[in-house]
């Protein structure tokens, strides 16, 4: 047989789980929002890193452009 629970403890367990969620929820929030921070972070080494060594190529900004995107039409033999 299922246990009978009284209304204000019922009432209290539900106030409960509803507080510990919205912590969890606020938690949630600032982790997601500080991993964004570090993947943008990230984005921006790697954009600065890849600059470089564009700059430091011996290629063109043509060739490495082509090269990116993939178009075989003037790839080197």
């Amino acid at each position: 047989m299922a246990k009978t629970i009284s209304r204000d403890a019922l009432e209290q367990k539900i106030s409960k789980f509803e507080t510990a969620i919205s912590k969890n929820r606020q938690q949630y929030d600032q982790l997601t929002k500080e991993l964004k921070e570090l993947l943008d972070k990230k984005k921006a080494l790697q954009s600065e890193e890849l600059m470089k060594a564009i700059a430091e190529s011996s290629r063109s900004y043509e060739d490495i452009l082509r090269y990116i995107k993939g178009d075989p039409s003037e790839d080197e033999e």
